[in-house]
């Protein structure tokens, strides 16, 4: 009787001893950063432990992240000045020394993120809540003021005359795309700050991304270019050599992709429905990056519309950010939602995530929220 025991004892125990921890089961919120002057619009990791973030205002703040999570939130240590209008993409360069940001100024400026020059600021973290309160004849809350090293950008390319919306980089670093609301899409090289190529698209560049090999980049626009019923889309993988298309994706995906983004290796290609999406209609779709042919979309989508979307270093998951105040976790092998972060509106967001950021060691991710705040959370133990 002993025998047949411990076989049972096995089988049961079995589920146990191959049971895995769920992927990311221990993210949680590390810190809040108030910058209650303007929506945040874009983020970027600057190394795994600094963050930038630009605002609609055109203001670009960074911190310096503690090593513990459960540290003391902290303050921005420097305001990159010059933008004049909404930041739109912010990228950093591979060897995080250059930080690239895209404007509504028409502009696309480069940071020395090794610089350490810059005169003394002062920034208020609570801008907007002081002036709500004045508009509205309320008691004006006390000023929150940081002092700050304010920098000036190193570089200024002044190519686009429309606002720059799309924003893309090679792994590499040695190649840049941009796409503008006057459907001009330009391939540089980053470190010359030299354009290479460009090409003229109906629409608005709304989204895009260039393929690590820097070959294809793909394309997502608005057709025309009003906001109504009659309104159309467009989303082409293009030749980033001859400036020539490759394949026209908008037969099979009719509807309007906010953002773009491959995978580092080049194995993914995925795709968001964002906009005036009604619903839970903000899906992702995984595309074959060599054909854009779909491959799956994702369920439950975004309410209302995705708004960007970062895939994680470890190769297997994305993350995609929405309307909805939450930023959903994808595995990338068969598409299943893993896991949302932020609960919802009256969670940890407050109103739309404009755009994430994963730092370059994966544990850590970076939210840019519409309310005026920078969430970070911790995504391992």
């Amino acid at each position: 009787m002993k025998r047949p025991l411990a076989i049972l004892t096995l089988l049961l125990a079995a589920p146990l001893l191959n049971a895995q921890p769920a992927a990311f089961a221990d993210a949680k919120l590390a810190w809040t950063l108030p910058w209650d002057a303007d929506w945040v619009t874009a983020i970027s990791f600057v190394g795994n432990n600094r963050v930038a973030a630009g605002n609609k205002l055109g203001d670009i703040l960074v911190w310096n992240l503690p090593d513990a999570a459960d540290s003391k939130t902290p303050a921005p240590v420097r305001r990159l000045a010059g933008h004049t209008n909404e930041i739109n993409r912010m990228l950093t360069t591979p060897d995080h020394k250059t930080l690239v940001s895209a404007s509504n100024d028409r502009t696309i400026k480069y940071w020395d993120m090794q610089s350490e020059a810059g005169e003394p600021g002062t920034v208020v973290l609570n801008e907007r809540a002081r002036y709500e309160a004045e508009s509205r004849k309320k008691k004006m809350p006390a000023p929150v003021e940081v002092k700050v090293q304010v920098q000036k950008f190193a570089r200024e390319l002044t190519v686009h005359k429309d606002w720059v919306l799309g924003l893309s980089m090679t792994p590499d670093g040695k190649t840049l795309v941009s796409g503008d609301d006057k459907g001009e899409v330009i391939v540089w090289d980053l470190p010359a700050g030299k354009e290479v190529r460009r090409w003229k698209l109906k629409g608005w560049a709304w989204g895009l991304a260039v393929s690590p090999d820097a070959e294809t980049v793909i394309v997502s626009e608005r057709v025309p270019l009003v906001f109504d019923s009659g309104a159309r889309s467009g989303l082409k993988l293009w030749n980033a050599k001859t400036g020539e298309i490759k394949a026209d994706l908008g037969k099979e995906i009719k509807e309007r992709m906010s953002a773009a983004a491959y995978s580092a290796d080049g194995k993914w290609l995925a795709v968001c429905r964002g906009g005036e999406a009604n619903g839970l209609s903000g899906r992702v779709t995984l595309l074959d990056p060599a054909t854009g042919k779909k491959l799956r979309e994702t369920s439950p989508g975004h309410l209302d519309g995705a708004t960007d979307l970062a895939f994680h270093p470890d190769g297997k998951h994305l993350f995609s950010a929405g309307r909805d105040t939450t930023v959903k976790i994808w595995r990338l092998a068969d598409g299943k939602h893993v896991r949302d972060l932020g609960k919802g509106r009256g969670g940890q967001f407050k109103d739309w995530i404009c755009a994430i950021s994963i730092s370059p060691d994966g544990k850590l991710l970076a939210a840019a929220d519409m309310a005026g705040a920078v969430q970070i959370w911790s995504l391992t133990k």
